[in-house]
């Protein structure tokens, strides 16, 4: 059982630092100090933990997640349970660390930024979601890691990268609508995917349709990486 736990957790906690250095590496131009990525990580670990026990807003004990779930009680745990409060509270922190971070100077930091936020929140929460969420007995490892590896770091991937895309244009525009898309959407996304999980079971047909559904958000993400970049007058191929 210790040994289970320790590579559940190499597998959330891998692939979420693989992902801050893979969006770091965009911004090659002027880069953000690495310690920086690790306090926004380790803010969003906190907000993990904060999140898990707290008591509030936390996955029901014993759902199983490989069971089919009527739509109302799908939208409701999907939206209600865990995108809406998990995307609030990463909108705030992120909000709050933009603010005080003197290093924020380019567009392109504001993803930097809030996926390095979200990738610490991840790593954190689906240790956790993973480990005490489910019926444990039911599941092999490998599955596990799996379902972590393709499914709940790419929902926070998906979210944060859109959240941080708005954050940067209201660098210099500081337009309410912006901020409230910075919102919206990774509450859409991440919902919608959550939704999606319960309503049809994990199992083949989830993870055709959310690798579908990421292989055009992961489209949508070069799209915005390489506009970001040319607001700063980085030259793009």
């Amino acid at each position: 059982m210790e040994l289970t736990s320790i590579i559940l957790c190499l597998a959330a906690i891998i692939p979420a630092a693989f992902y801050i250095l893979y969006v770091d590496m965009f911004d090659s131009h002027k880069p953000e100090p690495r310690r920086l990525l690790f306090v926004a990580a380790l803010v969003g670990a906190v907000v993990a933990l904060a999140v898990t026990y707290s008591g509030l807003f936390v996955f029901p004990e014993g759902l199983q997640i490989k069971e089919t779930h009527p739509l109302m009680e799908s939208l409701s745990i999907g939206f209600l349970k865990l995108a809406i409060p998990i995307e609030v509270l990463k909108f705030v922190a992120l909000f709050i660390f933009l603010s005080l971070n003197k290093y924020y100077d380019e567009y392109l930091d504001g993803m930097v930024y809030s996926v390095s936020l979200a990738m610490g929140f991840a790593g954190i929460w689906d240790v956790w979601f993973i480990t005490s969420g489910l019926d444990t007995a039911s599941f092999e490892i490998i599955e596990k890691c799996i379902f972590i590896i393709l499914v709940l770091i790419p929902i926070h991937l998906a979210a944060s990268s859109m959240m941080g895309y708005f954050f940067a244009l209201t660098r210099n525009k500081h337009k309410t609508w912006i901020l409230v898309l910075a919102l919206l959407l990774p509450i859409v996304i991440s919902g919608l995917s959550f939704t999606l999980l319960f309503l049809l079971g994990n199992h083949v047909a989830y993870y055709i349709i959310i690798g579908i559904l990421f292989t055009i958000l992961s489209m949508i993400f070069y799209t915005q990486v390489f506009n970001l970049l040319k607001k700063d007058g980085i030259k793009t191929l």
